[in-house]
């Protein structure tokens, strides 16, 4: 992600749009925002999909190529004072190579990028949705102008369809003498 390209940019926006997609009506349907933000946080636990979204795919690998060195490293280290009695499970292993691989330098790296490229994904589609939201706006109000004009000129045809009659009326009674002269 150090090098980022548009393309990775949309790509990005793709699966980042596909995921909230997939959890837009737990996301609505929440209460509260910080309902909202519980759901996101726990979308692991609670949505069987989770590891089929492409932006998951991606995360997990782009982790994997930015800290799979780190975390082999520290393994091998843990694995092999294990090996010699200094170590005691499994747990204490995980635990001790999260521990490393979070203080490591690569992944202080890792995070910031990104971070980087993530607010510029989501600003990107904001944008894109206020955008939306624009033409949307727009589309409505032609509509409604349209359908404004629509209304007056239908009552100015009915209008002019009862000024019509009544000005035939009008000129056909004009059109012999007018009654006084009959008297």
């Amino acid at each position: 992600m150090s090098h980022f390209s548009s393309e990775d940019e949309a790509l990005l926006q793709s699966m980042l749009r596909q995921l909230l997609q997939s959890v837009k009506e737990k996301i609505t349907g929440a209460p509260s925002v910080e309902c909202a933000e519980e759901i996101l946080l726990h979308l692991e636990e609670t949505d069987e999909n989770f590891h089929n979204y492409e932006f998951v795919k991606y995360l997990r690998q782009y982790i994997s190529s930015m800290l799979g060195s780190v975390i082999e490293e520290e393994t091998d280290k843990c694995t092999s004072a294990q090996n010699q009695g200094e170590g005691s499970g499994y747990d204490t292993l995980v635990q001790h190579v999260t521990k490393k691989t979070r203080e490591s330098k690569e992944y202080r790296e890792m995070m910031h990028s990104l971070k980087n490229v993530m607010m510029v994904v989501v600003e990107s589609l904001i944008n894109k949705f206020e955008e939306d939201q624009m033409r949307y706006k727009e589309i409505q109000r032609k509509v409604k102008t349209e359908q404004h004009s629509s209304y007056y000129t239908d009552n100015c045809s009915d209008s002019d369809s009862s000024f019509n009659q009544v000005w035939s009326s009008l000129c056909n009674n004009l059109a012999g003498p007018p009654s006084f002269m009959l008297l």
